[in-house]
């Protein structure tokens, strides 16, 4: 079966990315936005619906009044609700980073209840599966790795935000605790993780480079929390260099950043060098000297203020008290700031959505935000559905920073449930309306995760420091848990899919033939797909049901439905001539549809 012509449709099935396209007439329009690569490949791969559904959509929310309100006023057309099969799908792996079973998807599609999608979305929001995935995926924005702040300090960040996730703390509290943490040794106390990972040490274990730590923390709350990056200012003036990338950040002054950088001044983060072995241990407390503006620098241009930095939050001009610790007055002011709730909200949609109303999440341009006060041309104001985005983030301040909450309000709308089938012809200018759900690749981790729940075959990680043995990739730690236990036919799946390293590398998602070769030959794929003891298609080998059935039963555990009828025919025959092979190929085959290696 394994033949080049299957190579082919391997390569195929994973695809490239679109070919981006060259921006028009100013730089103020985006060198293909993600946007418009995930409208691009859906349109590719997703086509139309069979039997399209001419049933209005309901409105369920204030996501579906803004989002349906606007395409009625531009006259947009939207994709129908997607299938009971398309979505179950498609919730299991959004909500927990793995494909459903296929016991669960009959029930499902058995059940005549009209709520029971919404009743799916609350036992999986909060369930053991759904606090892996979002731990896993806090870690990789908090680059939480061992080789930054040591095994021992990687596993109790691990254990203190999975704890966070399951008692759902307001993520006001959650993100106030990881600014403002002390400890003696990192190690022991799991919120500090956050504030350890982003020293920066010069040429020795011991040399501490005060000023650019402070740097990289005010740098990286905002980024992560407000969603404006600052780096660009951390070594010049926006002006003349940011006038045609972001034209807030254009007005901002390296001295703005020296004064959100000086609330951490007194903060110091120091190497446990006094132990035997030198460790990424650190401790971490307040009683450093304050944030000198003309320090020394190992990682930017060299510094040319002079003298101690008083504290100032670049937002709002709000200067600090400096008879009271700085880090919770900063904590304060970014949590409490409307951008804080905004961000929050965008990132969480991006996750759900394919991209964000503001895309990418890390690049807000607070000088674009206000339809009532527009930018002045040719710019635009930057998010999609500016009111929407507004509504989502009073809503979340009103409901306490409730993550599941939010999380709920939008798998709940219609606009999350579109079909990724588009009905007639998809137009390029659609895609700013989420006028279809995008489809998406699956991330290195859901894909590894999805194939050992089909396939019933895991490899254990045994997570360094624990008892604890994971089966799957979100169930780890950091990247390093699977190199630690030698698993290195894994390891260069994962990596080679994308796979963030949380140390030097961010997550990427495009496609490439090495995964496509992957897919087909790699010694671990060939070993998931055999009917060894233990596995899914050795049981149902074993029960001698009819050959119709089990195929049946693989396309459901697999991709979610049921075979087509030139579906069903092939396998038949596959299965027949083939016997325990034929069925090892079947879910080689299926491994290598499009359906199986993306979201849709």
């Amino acid at each position: 079966m394994r033949k080049s012509v299957l190579f082919l449709a391997a390569l195929l099935a994973l695809g490239q990315a679109p070919k981006e396209r060259l921006p028009k007439n100013h730089p103020a329009i985006p060198a293909t936005s993600r946007r418009d690569q995930a409208s691009q490949l859906t349109a590719e791969i997703a086509g139309q619906p069979e039997n399209a559904k001419t049933a209005p959509i309901p409105r369920r929310n204030i996501v579906d009044q803004h989002i349906f309100g606007k395409m009625a006023k531009d006259r947009v057309p939207s994709a129908p609700l997607a299938s009971d099969e398309e979505f179950f799908r498609r919730i299991h792996i959004d909500l927990t980073g793995r494909i459903p079973g296929n016991a669960e998807l009959r029930e499902f599609l058995a059940s005549s209840d009209p709520a029971k999608r919404d009743k799916l979305i609350d036992t999986l929001i909060g369930s053991k599966e759904w606090r892996a995935k979002w731990t896993y995926w806090f870690g990789d924005l908090a680059m939480s790795a061992a080789n930054r702040i040591g095994n021992e300090g990687k596993n109790v960040f691990y254990r203190w935000v999975y704890d966070n996730f399951q008692i759902n703390r307001p993520w006001n509290e959650f993100v106030t605790d990881l600014l403002i943490s002390k400890a003696v040794s990192n190690w022991y106390v799991g919120d500090s993780g956050y504030v350890a990972r982003w020293v920066v040490i010069g040429v020795k274990c011991d040399d501490y480079v005060h000023e650019d730590t402070a740097d990289e923390l005010a740098i990286h709350a905002v980024r992560d929390f407000m969603g404006v990056d600052l780096n660009c200012v951390s070594c010049h003036d926006g002006a003349r260099h940011l006038e045609k990338i972001n034209l807030w950040l254009s007005q901002r002054k390296r001295d703005e950043l020296y004064g959100m950088a000086a609330f951490f001044g007194k903060t110091r983060v120091l190497r446990r060098v006094e132990l035997a072995t030198t460790q990424d241990e650190y401790s971490i407390d307040d009683k450093g000297p304050g944030y000198d503006a003309g320090a020394r620098t190992v990682v930017r241009v060299a510094r040319r203020g002079q003298g101690l930095t008083e504290p100032r939050f670049l937002f709002t001009g709000a200067g600090a008290d400096n008879t009271r610790p700085l880090r919770p007055q900063f904590a304060r002011l970014l949590t409490e700031h409307p951008q804080f709730a905004r961000a929050t909200v965008n990132r969480f949609w991006a996750e759900l959505m394919g991209v964000g109303i503001v895309d990418p999440v890390t690049d807000f341009d607070l000088a674009r935000q206000d339809p009532r006060n527009p930018p002045p041309a040719p710019w635009t104001v930057q998010p999609t559905h500016p009111e929407l985005l507004d509504a989502l983030a009073e809503d979340f301040r009103a409901h306490g920073y409730d993550v599941q909450r939010l999380q709920r309000l939008i798998v709940q709308s219609s606009a999350y449930q579109l079909s990724s089938k588009f009905p007639g012809e998809w137009k390029d200018a659609y895609a700013a309306y989420f006028a279809r759900k995008f489809v998406r690749r699956l991330t290195s981790e859901e894909l590894y995760d999805s194939i050992v729940k089909a396939t019933n075959l895991f490899s254990e990680v045994h997570v360094r420091g624990t008892d604890f043995r994971a089966r799957y990739a979100t169930e780890t730690r950091s990247p390093e848990d699977w190199k630690a236990n030698g698993l290195k036919d894994i390891v260069y799946f994962l990596e080679s899919f994308g796979q963030n390293n949380r140390e030097y590398s961010e997550r990427k998602n495009g496609g490439t033939i090495t995964q496509a070769v992957l897919m087909m030959n790699s010694p671990w794929v060939m070993r998931q797909v055999q009917a060894s003891p233990g596995s899914y298609l050795s049981s149902l080998l074993q029960a001698k049901k009819p050959d119709e059935e089990n195929v049946t039963l693989l396309f459901e555990r697999f991709l979610s439905r049921k075979p087509m009828p030139e579906e069903l025919a092939s396998a038949k025959d596959l299965v027949a001539t083939g016997g325990r092979k034929g069925y090892e190929d079947l879910q080689w085959l299926l491994m290598n549809k499009l359906e199986f290696l993306f979201n849709y």
